[in-house]
Order: C-alpha cells, then sequence, then structure tokens
C-alpha cells in the first residue's frame, strides 16, 4: 500500500482529498499539518511515496521547505503542489495551479503512484458521499438515510445510520451534532444526486413561503448563500445550485423593490445572524439598486444585474472571508500576506468574472460589473481611476465601497465619520461625484 502524505490546512479540500485518495487509490494517507511535522516524519520514514502540499500553509511556504528538505537529503519523492510552484523545482515536483482542484489531485496522484484508468475504473465508487452539517439546518426529514462516519482503523471507516429515510428531526437536534464536533453526514452515493435536488428544492420552498418574515427570510437567504458559494466553489455549477442562486438572486431584488425604506432593510441585514460575506453582497445590491432609481438609470434588468454581481463578487473568497475585507492596493500591502493569498486578493474580480460565464442564466453584463467592482479594468489589483467604467460599474464601486464602511464601522466601532467624504475623496471625477451625490440624496431622504 502505497504511503501519502498530506498537509493541507482547508478544512473542506481536506475532507474531499482524504476520502477520494483512501477510496479511490487506496493510499494509506497520513495527515501533517505544516512542513515541520512532515520532514519530522520524512527523517524516521524516508520511504514515503508521495506528498501532496498547499504551497502556503498558514503564513508558512510549506511546499518550498519540504522541496529543500527532499534536495538536501537526496529524497527521491514525488511532491505536488497545490496553488503555487516551489522555487527551486526538480522532475519530482509538480504543480497544480488551482488549491481546489481536488480531481486533478486525485488523477495526478494515479499517475504518480502507478495506477493507471484501467485499475481506477475498476476500482468502486465510494458507498457513501459527505455532505455538511450545516446543510441539513433548514431540514426537517430526509428524503433518504444518512450515516455519520467512525474511524475503526487508520484505514477503515463504519458508517452508523442515524437519520432514517422520512424521518422527521429538529434543527436543535442537528445543532447538537454541530457542537459535538460533527462536521459531515454521509448519504448513500446512489441518493446523493436526489438528495441535492431534494435540499435546493426545500430551500427554494422556504425562500418562497409566504408565512417567514423579512428577518427569517434575511437569515435563510444566508444560510442559502453559503451552501451555494461553497458548492460552485467545490463542484461547479449544476442544475441545483443554479436554481438555488437564482432564487436567492431573485428574492434580493424582491426584498429591495419591497422594502419602504433603505435604511431598514440595510438595518436588518447588517444585524441578522449571517455571515459577513452575505451581508455585504445583499447591502451592496440594496445600495446599488436604491442609487439607480434616485439617478434614473435602469429599470428590473440593471436591478438584476447588480444583484448577480452582489452575489458572485467575492465567491472566490468564499473559503477567505478576511481576505474579503481588503479595499485598497496599500491596504493589501499593508496585510502581509502570503504569495498565494497576495495572488488570490489581486486577481479574485477577475477569476470571479470568468466564473460565472459557466453560468448559463448570467445576465448579460453582470461579468463586466464583477471583474470592476475594485475599479481595475480586468479585474486584477484595484484602481481608484474609474470614471471611463460603464455606469452599472461605477455605481457598483461606490455601493460596495460605502457598504464596506458600514460593515467595517459595526465590527470596530469608534466614532462615526460621513463615508462619502471619503468616497468624494478617492473618487474625484465628476461624472463618479453625480453618482456619489445621489448616494447622499438617498441617505438623507431614508433618515
Amino acid at each position: 500500500m502505497a504511503q501519502v502524505i498530506l498537509i493541507e490546512s482547508n478544512k473542506t479540500m481536506n475532507d474531499l482529498l482524504s476520502v477520494n485518495l483512501t477510496t479511490y487509490l487506496g493510499v494509506d494517507l497520513i495527515h501533517r499539518k505544516n512542513a515541520t511535522e512532515a520532514t519530522n516524519l520524512l527523517a524516521i520514514l524516508p520511504s514515503i511515496d508521495l506528498i501532496i502540499c498547499n504551497a502556503n500553509v498558514e503564513g508558512e511556504e510549506s511546499a518550498n521547505v519540504i522541496n529543500e528538505y527532499l534536495i538536501e537529503n537526496h529524497l527521491e519523492i514525488s511532491l505536488i503542489v497545490l496553488g503555487g510552484n516551489v522555487k527551486k523545482p526538480t522532475e519530482h515536483t509538480i504543480s497544480i495551479p488551482s488549491d481546489k482542484d481536488w480531481e486533478k489531485v486525485v488523477q495526478t496522484s494515479a499517475q504518480v503512484l502507478g495506477i493507471n484508468e484501467d485499475v481506477l475504473a475498476k476500482k468502486a465508487i465510494p458507498d457513501y458521499v459527505a455532505v455538511p452539517v450545516r446543510y441539513f439546518l433548514n431540514l426537517d426529514t430526509s428524503n433518504c438515510d444518512v450515516f455519520i462516519r467512525i474511524k475503526k482503523s487508520p484505514t477503515e471507516y463504519q458508517y452508523v445510520k442515524r437519520i432514517h429515510n422520512g424521518d422527521a428531526f429538529s434543527k436543535e437536534s442537528i445543532v447538537r451534532y454541530g457542537e459535538q464536533g460533527l462536521e459531515f453526514f454521509y448519504v448513500p452515493k446512489e441518493h446523493h444526486k436526489n438528495f441535492a435536488i431534494f435540499l435546493s428544492n426545500r430551500l427554494v420552498e422556504k425562500m418562497d413561503s409566504p408565512n417567514l418574515d423579512e428577518t427569517q427570510k434575511i437569515l435563510l437567504m444566508g444560510e442559502s448563500y453559503d451552501i451555494a458559494t461553497k458548492e460552485i466553489i467545490t463542484l461547479g455549477f449544476n442544475s441545483e445550485t443554479i436554481q438555488l442562486t437564482d432564487t436567492i438572486i431573485e428574492n434580493m431584488v424582491k426584498n429591495f423593490e419591497k422594502s419602504p425604506e433603505m435604511s431598514g432593510l440595510l438595518h436588518k441585514v447588517i444585524n441578522s445572524k449571517t455571515g459577513s460575506l452575505y451581508q455585504r453582497s445583499h447591502m451592496t445590491s440594496v445600495v446599488a439598486c436604491e442609487v439607480i432609481k434616485n439617478l434614473k438609470l435602469g429599470d428590473q434588468s440593471a436591478n438584476e444585474k447588480i444583484a448577480f454581481a452582489a452575489f458572485f463578487h467575492d465567491i472566490m473568497l468564499t473559503e477567505r472571508e478576511d481576505l474579503s475585507k481588503i479595499n485598497s492596493f496599500e491596504e493589501l500591502e499593508k496585510a502581509q500576506l502570503s504569495e498565494a493569498d497576495w495572488d488570490l486578493v489581486f486577481n479574485h474580480a477577475n477569476e470571479a468574472s470568468q466564473l460565472i460565464k459557466n453560468h448559463p442564466e448570467a445576465p448579460v453584463g453582470a461579468d463586466e460589473i464583477i471583474r470592476h467592482h475594485h475599479g481595475a479594468f480586468n479585474g486584477k489589483g484595484f484602481s481608484n481611476a474609474i470614471e471611463k467604467l460603464p455606469d452599472l460599474s461605477k455605481i457598483f464601486i461606490i455601493s460596495h465601497h460605502f457598504v464596506l464602511e458600514l460593515i467595517k464601522f459595526k465590527e470596530t466601532g469608534g466614532e462615526p465619520k460621513p463615508v462619502t467624504e471619503e468616497l468624494f475623496r478617492r473618487y474625484p471625477s465628476p461624472d463618479v461625484a453625480i453618482i456619489i451625490k445621489a448616494l447622499e440624496r438617498t441617505l438623507k431622504k431614508k433618515k
């Protein structure tokens, strides 16, 4: 049995790789937290067959450290590097540009270990598929049996049924599982697709329910946003994630159109028990649509375009919510990020705009707004010179900046300051001043 070291701090990616490497390739998988732990193991176990490592782990250039160790100790062990490359690549180093492409990792590992496609094809598909516990928080029953996984030995798991097909359960019971440290339930492989459809349909039904008040709907939308964005990043677009995202975006537009006052809706969103990425998306959509209405620049299609862009603009930062607060090149430089994280922030607008081109129902021009949302025409980095960008892009940038400042004030407190003064200073062109003044009128009108 081949022995493989895995160093991956992202829990979702770690679980995906663990399940697939052990099930499909049958390897003896050894988890290590960082380069130091890995090299300490190599000192006593130099016969390892493969090392899989993220280029940077929690600020450490882990792949470089391990690669240097392999070179210095003349160890001919293959090293798969995720999300970057090493400074001194050898014939044994393999770089995979995306640190989320788990399928490529499994495929490359099979090649390194000499497992050909015929052997892979004969291997059994995993009997169970992992489903995050949080997905069950908005369900009260399941359309299939649901299991928990218990480790029997380093290579064996036992699956114990916890929810029977058709059984009712409470949200409190699911919360208790989470409090006990459980991150995943498991569903039988033959029921996974139907379960995904069932979950998506239930979320859509709940969002469309007339029995939910606005606060409950915002909370549900926030939870659904979290599920949808993580699924899209991990698995891409499919009919279920498309249906779910479309419903959330549709409800974001409806919320704005039904709300008599922008300030009231913003207050409900920012004080809801939802993630900051969702709050920023929803609030940016509300502010931008209000400015559009004030300037008489658009119609229903403009609102839909803005809401779509607001939903997806930071999707590449789904697993790094802390990085989504960076809103200028100066802030990026001061953050003292690893090379991989720096690149992630610098390129996230462009990469998000490319991603949504795979969405079959994306409104024309939404990708352009996403690409421009930090002011750079090509979606790389930050720019204050936004006067030549399309009107909807400029409105989105101003709204996004305004919302960032609101959330920052809520999180850090201190003396309130007029946000629009900062906007006038940062974006001084006359064309943009018209948009900022429209925002000022909106704020005064809604007080």
